[in-house]
C-alpha cells in the first residue's frame, strides 16, 4: 500500500470513527431524554395523586415527599429532606409515628393505620400506609409511605352518628342512645340499681293543637333545656318521641335517689315556659321502674314506667309512681274492658 492509500484508508476509519462517536453522542443524549422524561413522568405522576407519598431511610430521614405531602406540611420538598416526623408534628405524635415506623422496619410487610394529627395547627384524620421497598442499584432499603386525608370522612361519619342516636328537634339523645348505654354497664357498678324514669308532659296535647306545631316544638325544646339543668351529670336524658323523655340513672343505691331526682325535676318544671310572649304552666308526670327488680332489659323497663306513669296521671298529674305488679294487672283489666 502506497503513502496516497493508506491516507486515504486512515480518513476512511477516521470517519467512521467520528460517525460511531455521532451515534454514541445521539444514543446518550436520547438516553438521558428518556431518564429526565421517566423521571419527569413519575414526578408529575406522584404530584399529581391526591394523597401524601414519602420515602424514608431507616433513620427516619425523609428522602423524597410529593407535591400532596409538601403542601400538607406547607413548606417546599427541599425543606422536608432530612427532616423526621419530629420536625413537624407535637412530640406525643411524632414517637407514636416512629413507633410505627420502627414496627414496620421489624415486621418488612404493609401496616396501615387510621392516625389522629395536626397539620400547621389544624388537627385531622389520616388513613396511613407505610412497607419496605429495596433498590436494586444502591442495595439499599428505604420506607414508603402514604397517606390520605380522611377528616371530611370521619367528620360525615361522626356527623351521621349523632343523627343516629340523637333527637333532631331538641339534640336530646334517643332511645337508640339509651340502649347503647344499658347493654355497657359500668362493671364496677353490678351491684347497684338502675333507674328509669319515664316522663309525660301533662296538657301537653291542648297546647299543641290549639298554638300549633310549632309552638309545641319550642315548647318541647324549652323543657328539653329545663331538664338538662336539673338532672345530674351521670345521668342520662333522651326523647322517646312526641312530649315523652326518658332518664336512665345507672347508679342507685336505693329507690329514694329515684325519688329525690323525681322531686326535682317537678320542681324545675315549676316556672311557666314563654311560648310567643305567652307563659304556659306545664307540669310531668313521671313513671318510675327500677332494675333489676322490676325488669332485666331496657324495653321491660319502658314498659313498666309507662304503667306508673298512667298511674301518676289517674292520681291527678304533676307527681311520680313507682312501678308495682298491681300496676300492669289494673292495665289488663282496662284492656280486656275496652275489649267487650
Amino acid at each position: 500500500m502506497n503513502l496516497h492509500d493508506s491516507h486515504m484508508h486512515n480518513e476512511s476509519e477516521l470517519k467512521k470513527l467520528r460517525r460511531k462517536v455521532e451515534e454514541l453522542e445521539a444514543r446518550e443524549k436520547q438516553l438521558i431524554k428518556s431518564l429526565r422524561l421517566n423521571h419527569s413522568l413519575h414526578s408529575k405522576i406522584l404530584d399529581a395523586l391526591p394523597i401524601n407519598v414519602f420515602l424514608e431511610d431507616s433513620e427516619g430521614r425523609t428522602i423524597f415527599a410529593n407535591k400532596q405531602t409538601c403542601n400538607a406540611h406547607g413548606v417546599k420538598a427541599e425543606e422536608l429532606v432530612g427532616k423526621t416526623v419530629f420536625d413537624f408534628f407535637p412530640h406525643d405524635i411524632a414517637e407514636r409515628q416512629r413507633e410505627i415506623d420502627l414496627e414496620v422496619w421489624k415486621k418488612r410487610t404493609l401496616q396501615t393505620n387510621e392516625v389522629a394529627l395536626e397539620f400547621q395547627g389544624k388537627k385531622g384524620y389520616m388513613h396511613t400506609g407505610k412497607t419496605i421497598i429495596h433498590l436494586e442499584e444502591s442495595n439499599e432499603d428505604y420506607l414508603l409511605g402514604f397517606g390520605v386525608d380522611i377528616t371530611d370522612l370521619k367528620h360525615a361519619e361522626e356527623k351521621i352518628s349523632h343523627m343516629a342516636y340523637h333527637d333532631p328537634l331538641t339534640g336530646l339523645p334517643n332511645r337508640w342512645f339509651i340502649k347503647s348505654c344499658f347493654k355497657n354497664p359500668d362493671t364496677n357498678d353490678s351491684l347497684l340499681m338502675k333507674g328509669v324514669l319515664l316522663l309525660d308532659l301533662d296538657h301537653f296535647k291542648l297546647i299543641n293543637d290549639s298554638l300549633g306545631h310549632e309552638a309545641g316544638d319550642l315548647l318541647l325544646i324549652s323543657v328539653a333545656t329545663r331538664l338538662r339543668e336539673v338532672i345530674r351529670d351521670d345521668n342520662v336524658l333522651a326523647r322517646l318521641g312526641g312530649d315523652e323523655f326518658i332518664i336512665l340513672l345507672p347508679h342507685l343505691l336505693s329507690e329514694n335517689e329515684a325519688y329525690d331526682v323525681s322531686d326535682e325535676i317537678i320542681k324545675g318544671m315549676k316556672e311557666p315556659f314563654n311560648i310567643y310572649g305567652q307563659n304556659f304552666m306545664i307540669s310531668p308526670s313521671i313513671g318510675i321502674s327500677l332494675h333489676p327488680m322490676h325488669g332485666e332489659d331496657l324495653e321491660t323497663l319502658i314498659k313498666n314506667a309507662d304503667l306508673a306513669m298512667y298511674h301518676s296521671k289517674e292520681r291527678g298529674r304533676n307527681g311520680y309512681s313507682l312501678f308495682t305488679p298491681e300496676m300492669r294487672e289494673s292495665a289488663i283489666i282496662r284492656m280486656n274492658v275496652l275489649k267487650k
